[in-house]
């Protein structure tokens, strides 16, 4: 895995959208890590919660009613059938008040940036990601691209031992060769690239869908590379994330990984 890059056909169809991606390697689960974590997810929650309560229901936040929005104005997405995963996690946290189940700390932390911000975020094992088959003679990259027809996607909830399956064309995800990794943008992720509690090298990727236009990068998309530098560096001991905000009208579509 040397590179991610966003592909021009999706850059075009979502013009306003940045996506801030932070690089970490060897990621250190110390035993005060879980704890910490929880901590930061507990107080996010909560203080996001009561910001919430002057909302009938998550869609009618304007930041998750611009996602929807523009989602079914670019490829006439369903937020009905395909919702992003923040507006799940405000569905969830307006019913239940309180922090997501706990799945492991990585996949914890980048859960609580996503709430603190009402931004979509996820991640992607390196080191799986690597080890995936690739079709061709040059090393897949990752990328953020429309799926195509040759395309497979293994669902989490599958079992072990099944194949992937085929997917439509034209749908936004996250792609390594002709595997998808995430459908829909950020509706369905992958059993292929996990983060799981031993993932060491990480890609956290989270887009941003800004209201307006703008060369430069918004100031919600430095906030969110902000908290998620600074938390990979104080819960997981990274010493320098590699971090970057892509997008059209910024100076790059792709960042080295």
């Amino acid at each position: 895995m040397d590179s991610f890059a966003i592909s021009s056909q999706v850059a075009q169809l979502l013009p306003r959208m940045q996506v801030v991606v932070v690089v970490a390697r060897n990621v250190q689960l110390s035993a005060t890590t879980q704890e910490r974590v929880r901590a930061f997810g507990e107080s996010t929650a909560e203080s996001t919660h009561a910001k919430l309560s002057s909302f009938p229901n998550a869609q009618s936040h304007p930041l998750i009613a611009r996602y929807r929005d523009t989602l079914k104005k670019a490829v006439s997405l369903s937020a009905k059938k395909f919702p992003q995963s923040n507006e799940s996690l405000y569905k969830r946290l307006i019913k239940d008040g309180r922090a997501p189940r706990p799945i492991n700390p990585l996949v914890d932390f980048y859960n609580a940036v996503s709430i603190k911000h009402g931004v979509t975020a996820g991640a992607f094992d390196l080191t799986d990601l690597a080890a995936l088959p690739s079709s061709g003679s040059a090393p897949a990259s990752l990328e953020l691209r429309l799926s195509g027809s040759s395309d497979t996607f293994l669902a989490l909830d599958v079992a072990p031992d099944s194949d992937p399956v085929l997917i439509p064309p034209g749908e936004i995800s996250y792609a390594r060769g002709n595997i998808i990794l995430t459908r829909h943008l950020a509706w369905r992720q992958s059993s292929q690239g996990l983060v799981q509690e031993g993932t060491r090298d990480v890609v956290i990727v989270s887009e941003i869908f800004n209201e307006q236009d703008s060369p430069e990068a918004s100031e919600l998309a430095k906030a969110v590379k902000t908290d998620l530098v600074n938390g990979l560096r104080d819960f997981f001991d990274v010493a320098e994330p590699l971090k970057s905000i892509l997008g059209q009208g910024l100076d790059s579509l792709s960042t080295p990984l």
